[in-house]
């Protein structure tokens, strides 16, 4: 089992690394390397390291998050334990298809830290319930604010957004209807269950149906814990309003690093929406290549065409490539001292 995973995971990142080689190949192989590097060795280094500081912020709150909710359960949790979740959705999410990875893992090192799995799984449901949302939310404030700039015709772009928002409301949909509504989880999970087993793709249709009632019995309780505390749902969601906005940021301090003018803050920052609305949802690891595409489509104007490619290199290299480095550096080190604690165990006894 252990053997069939690691090579799934090994699999993963070499989907990931190749991606990354083709997409830096295409973003490089037409570019005057000598004035891409100019540009960087000309930009501010007291903004690019207060895009590093935003980038470590977003994964502070991405743990934080966690530790609200677990706290508001009577549960202690470390300010490492939070870092570590953090990073390990993060390098997770980076390496599977629509960051689908990111919390099975986090649910999985929480087990190892003694939390146990029922308690986490639901905790994590409702972060990505308030994630989404605060996204969404952020996302329709700017775009309402930047209007008549945000309206501006990007010819294809906007089909990517508008299917990112129509599953973005999917999503939460489908999640809030799994937290607040038994009645109809229930009769659709028993109805994919039985056409499942008559399909012969389910051998044990019953073991699933049991399964299936004490999840949606214990994601109810979840429901009623998080409606008697409305307090702790709203500081959770500020937490996670900061960290999508620390992320966005990047690209406004990247675009100061470069010594630009011209555009404010929220044009920048609703951009740099647009562009997440496109990637957020694809089935790609990381959105990698997509990401980048959308970003030159998008940012050009902003940036202009003789820094672009430099901004486009620095925004995701430190958004994304550098942060999945430093994240698969802690999920090694964390497999590592696991191993050699049971080492020592087995040696005692």
């Amino acid at each position: 089992m252990r053997e069939g995973r690691s090579r799934k995971i090994i699999r993963q990142i070499a989907t990931l690394a190749v991606l990354m080689f083709a997409t830096y190949y295409f973003i490089m192989r037409d570019k005057d390397l000598g004035s891409v590097w100019m540009v960087f060795v000309n930009s501010s280094k007291i903004w690019l390291l207060v895009s590093i500081a935003s980038m470590a912020l977003y994964v502070f709150c991405g743990g934080y998050a966690i530790r609200v909710l677990m706290q508001g359960q009577g549960r202690k949790i470390t300010i490492w334990q939070c870092f570590k979740y953090s990073f390990v959705e993060f390098y997770f999410s980076a390496i599977t298809p629509s960051s689908t990875g990111g919390q099975p893992a986090q649910v999985y090192y929480m087990g190892k830290d003694g939390f146990p799995k029922s308690d986490s799984t639901v905790i994590l449901l409702a972060i990505t319930v308030l994630y989404k949302g605060s996204f969404l939310f952020i996302t329709a404030v700017l775009f309402i604010l930047n209007f008549g700039f945000i309206s501006r015709p990007f010819g294809s772009v906007w089909i990517l957004a508008v299917l990112g928002i129509l599953m973005n409301v999917g999503l939460i949909s489908l999640l809030i209807l799994l937290l607040f509504s038994r009645k109809i989880i229930r009769f659709l999970s028993i109805r994919a269950v039985n056409i499942l087993g008559r399909l012969h793709i389910i051998k044990t249709p019953e073991k699933y149906l049991e399964s299936i009632e004490d999840k949606v019995e214990h994601y109810h309780e979840c429901a009623a814990f998080l409606m008697k505390n409305k307090l702790l749902v709203l500081k959770t969601f500020g937490v996670l309003t900061v960290q999508r906005l620390s992320l966005l940021m990047i690209t406004f301090f990247v675009y100061k690093a470069l010594g630009l003018t011209g555009f404010t803050l929220l044009q920048v920052l609703a951009t740099q929406c647009l562009l997440n609305l496109c990637v957020d949802m694809l089935p790609l690891p990381g959105a990698v290549g997509i990401s980048e595409a959308v970003f030159f489509m998008l940012f050009t104007p902003i940036f202009t065409e003789g820094k672009i490619t430099t901004a486009v290199l620095l925004s995701r290299g430190i958004s994304f490539y550098i942060l999945v480095f430093i994240a698969g550096m802690v999920v090694i080190g964390v497999q590592a001292a696991r191993l050699l604690k049971t080492a020592a165990e087995d040696k005692e006894n």
